[in-house]
């Protein structure tokens, strides 16, 4: 009898392990995770960039002054101008169509070839010399000033007209693109002064630059020497310093 229980009990546990087996829930798989799309990019646009073909104007640049260590004297027409190294002087008495004396003075490197010739020209014109000033000495009778103003107005030459004072002096400056006296296309510079400004002698100064193509002074040394012009009484030029100009005798 208790074998008979002992068979049944084993069999009823068996049917209750396999009805467990077959009731036991089954795990799906994994869901896979989607791949990523990849969408094409597209390139950036590249812009490009004008180039400008407009040139960019370099800087002037302007020749500065040398120094002017060198003293210039006429006495007789009671002045002093100083001038670059080595420079000399000489005054001529020239012509001119004026009722009045006329003394032309030329400020000038000896250096220079064929000066002479240029120096001792007494027609009263104005001729160009590289790296030289000329001062004409008028004796201010009538209205001279005013009439080398008017000469140079009427002249043709295109320039710019204003007023400057140095050493007391007043002068009607032109600036002209080209010689008011020969035309040539050169910068002429022309200083008149006013008949007020004449010294104790009644001599006015008119003083003339020209920038040639070959000469070696630049703009700012010619106003130099313009501005250190300046007159002296009778008492008081023996005292000026300054080297005498030449004056041939032949020219006098």
């Amino acid at each position: 009898m208790k074998i008979s229980l002992l068979v049944a009990l084993a069999c009823a546990i068996a049917v209750l392990l396999v009805a467990a087996g077959c009731t036991q829930t089954v795990q799906p798989p994994p869901t896979p995770s989607p791949v990523p799309t990849t969408v094409p990019t597209e390139p950036p646009t590249t812009v490009s960039t004008p180039v400008t073909t407009t040139p960019i104007p370099l800087p002037t640049t302007t020749a500065p002054a040398i120094s002017l260590p060198t003293s210039i004297k006429d006495t007789p027409l009671l002045f002093t101008i100083s001038a670059p190294n080595g420079y000399a002087g000489t005054t001529i008495r020239a012509t001119t169509s004026e009722h009045n004396i006329l003394y032309k003075t030329t400020i000038f490197n000896p250096a220079i070839s064929g000066a002479n010739r240029t120096i001792n020209d007494n027609s009263g014109n104005y001729t160009e010399l590289s790296d030289s000033l000329t001062i004409f000495s008028y004796s201010a009778s009538l209205s001279v000033d005013q009439n080398i103003r008017n000469f140079i107005r009427g002249s043709g030459a295109v320039f710019n007209e204003s007023t400057v004072t140095y050493n007391g002096i007043t002068y009607i400056r032109f600036d002209a693109e080209s010689d008011p006296y020969s035309g040539t296309p050169s910068e002429t510079v022309v200083f008149v002064s006013n008949k007020a400004s004449a010294n104790e002698k009644g001599y006015l100064p008119v003083m003339i630059y020209t920038m040639t193509t070959d000469g070696t002074l630049s703009k700012a040394t010619y106003e130099n020497m313009v501005k250190s012009f300046r007159y002296y009484t009778g008492r008081t030029i023996g005292n000026a310093p300054g080297e005498e100009t030449d004056r041939p005798s032949f020219y006098q």
